[in-house]
């Protein structure tokens, strides 16, 4: 009899693990139906945010206030979702340029004021065991400009002890009101970061931090890690092997470690990376089933069945990323021959009004970069690293060279064309080459700091063209360069 019971117990464990599992891929598939249609780009305006909050201001379910204004006078939102008696905060871009979970939070109000799914259940269960209060966009000001900090340069993530600026009064003030048991500190980090010492992207790290410098696991600690482990288990589901752990070196003047000290289980999220999704929008996806299932576990307290092991087992996020790494390329000089790995980024940079990007490929470093890895990998045994040419023939404008097949500039080994008169302000072109006046004194060299810009030869053929930090294949014609420069 004894046996049985235990054999009935297993089964109604296992059962609610994959109807858990079940929930989360139904999540999952379905985000399309709750994704916020409005913006896409991860660079958008206050006023765009605030045009798509106000979707849900006549909702029954979502009370949206004014909790407070920033440095530049901008308005800062608290919403305010269920009538539970745990109390939940959680807030984002707190660094105006980390929008994944912005966004993601967007979504999770279209979610929670959807009633034609399958998902009543969960919603109830959220609505009537928490109360939520989220601060979908801490820093404005930073938001307008795309910036880390806010408009007096501050870092509001460092100013949790002085509270000397208007967003990091709000933030304490809604602390000191709620006093939540559990809260979420939602990031992004860069995007070349890895699981570890492995060759995966660290798609999402998590952290419970410290809230001293001997790193103590108090009970407040330990639900944070509890979570954690839960968290992860559920998206690894979607993303195996790309889940870190942030560092958790204690940080005296940072909201999270304070939090944990004021009494709050703190769940830090930073998202991470994931190839070629470079308006991260794969990510505000995982940040949606992140937080449904995450505020899930907390109003049903299945987190209290996790082990601290789990989030401990976790690795660490190491930055071991290029975006494109050469490995074994042959440098000449003096007549001697070298081998050498090249480690190429492609750095974001902002356009004009900072609504939009473009890339620039940089030469990041040089050497023997065998412990590093890229999410392009190009093994370049027997290849020579050569100067890349300009085409000969000039164009009249740039917008000649965007109506036009460029192959036959790229095929000649050419990274640039010359144009006789540049009538755009842009400093990049939406097409696969790079422009330089006519008869300009450009010198394009080849070395570490430098444009990422060159040929590829094997046995005196052109194999390979980068520019600006993308590579074109001459033998397949395969091409993701994602723009080129005006170099004026």
């Amino acid at each position: 009899m004894r046996l049985i019971k235990i054999i009935l117990l297993l089964f109604i464990i296992i059962g609610v693990t994959v109807a858990h599992e079940n929930t989360f891929q139904k999540l999952y598939e379905t985000y399309s139906n709750y994704k916020v249609s409005e913006i896409v780009n991860k660079r958008f305006s206050h006023l765009e945010f605030l045009t798509v909050l106000e979707k849900f201001q006549d909702s029954k379910l979502i009370d949206i206030s004014t909790a407070g204004y920033s440095v530049e006078g901008r308005e800062i939102k608290l919403i305010k979702i269920g009538t539970g008696e745990i109390n939940v905060m959680a807030w984002s871009q707190m660094h105006g340029d980390e929008s994944t979970a912005t966004l993601a939070l967007l979504d999770f109000l279209k979610f929670i004021n959807s009633n034609d799914d399958d998902f009543n259940d969960l919603r109830n269960t959220i609505l009537s065991k928490i109360t939520l209060y989220i601060i979908p966009m801490l820093n404005p000001d930073g938001t307008e400009k795309f910036r880390r900090r806010n408009e007096l340069d501050i870092d509001i993530n460092r100013d949790a002890l002085r509270l000397q600026f208007p967003e990091s009064k709000i933030l304490k003030k809604i602390q000191e009101e709620t006093k939540p048991k559990f809260a979420f500190n939602l990031h992004d980090q860069g995007t070349r970061y890895t699981v570890g010492n492995s060759y995966k992207v660290a798609t999402v790290s998590f952290l419970a931090p410290a809230y001293n410098y001997k790193k103590d696991i108090n009970d407040v600690r330990k639900n944070s890690m509890k979570l954690i482990s839960q968290l992860t288990k559920n998206l690894s589901q979607f993303i195996p092997g790309h889940i870190a752990k942030y560092s958790d070196d204690f940080e005296p003047r940072a909201f999270g470690d304070n939090f944990v000290k004021w009494g709050s289980s703190l769940i830090l999220i930073e998202s991470g990376g994931w190839k070629n999704n470079y308006n991260k929008s794969y990510l505000r996806k995982l940040n949606y089933v992140a937080l449904v299932s995450g505020f899930e576990s907390i109003a049903n307290r299945s987190y209290e069945d996790e082990s601290i092991e789990e989030y401990q087992n976790i690795p660490e996020n190491k930055k071991l990323l290029f975006d494109l790494l050469l490995r074994n390329v042959t440098i000449e000089k003096n007549n001697k021959t070298y081998t050498v790995d090249l480690g190429i980024n492609q750095i974001e940079t902002a356009t004009s009004d900072n609504r939009d990007f473009y890339f620039k490929g940089k030469i990041e470093e040089v050497g023997d970069l065998s412990i590093y890895y890229g999410f392009d990998e190009l093994d370049c045994t027997g290849m020579t690293i050569e100067q890349t040419l300009v085409y000969p023939k000039s164009f009249g404008f740039v917008s000649e060279i965007k109506n036009s097949d460029v192959t036959k500039v790229l095929n000649q080994g050419c990274s640039f064309v010359q144009v006789d008169s540049i009538e755009t302000s842009d400093r990049f072109v939406k097409c696969p080459i790079n422009i330089v006046k006519t008869d300009s004194k450009h010198k394009n060299k080849i070395g570490l700091g430098k444009r990422a810009n060159f040929v590829l030869k094997k046995k005196g053929d052109i194999r390979f063209v980068c520019v600006n930090g993308f590579l074109y294949d001459t033998k397949s014609g395969k091409n993701n360069i994602q723009n080129g420069l005006i170099i004026k």
